[in-house]
């Protein structure tokens, strides 16, 4: 089973991102496909969550600090900064120590206006780990977006 993200043009479901596309080129000509279609009232922005990844990139590849030194590393340091959890997954083990689930950036688990709002709030914290500007964060990301 294949998840593709289709936009309505003219009419014509079309595939959204270059991916979706690939998938789809995947199944014949007049095969029958089955969908379940659910829509957002604006679509989420591809190239915005592909700046994120760019702009935690460059934090990756300039910092020493163990908490921000990878990709993975970096995400979960940025949803804990940024206080971005599940509030309906709150875990207190017998030791009393609390463990949360932090939501996804994924492009399927935020709405555009949601993405738009968290990742506001979000330069300023990636750019202050390796001690820069928001606008020279946003540059070097750009550089690596290509």
């Amino acid at each position: 089973m294949k998840e593709i993200s289709f936009q309505k043009r003219n009419g014509v479901a079309v595939p959204y991102l270059p991916e979706d596309e690939e998938a789809w080129e995947e199944f014949r000509e007049n095969q029958i496909t089955k969908h379940k279609v659910t829509g957002t009232t604006k679509e989420r922005s591809w190239q915005q969550l592909k700046m994120l990844h760019a702009a935690i990139k460059t934090i990756v590849e300039n910092t020493e600090n163990n908490n921000w030194n990878t990709m993975e590393k970096a995400k979960l340091s940025l949803k804990v900064a940024l206080n971005y959890y599940d509030p309906g997954v709150i875990i207190v083990d017998a030791q009393g120590n609390i463990h949360m689930r932090y939501r996804s950036f994924g492009y399927q688990d935020l709405q555009h206006m949601e993405a738009c709002k968290l990742f506001d709030r979000a330069w300023p914290i990636l750019a202050d780990v390796i001690g820069i500007t928001v606008d020279e964060l946003l540059q070097e990301a750009r550089k690596d977006e290509r």
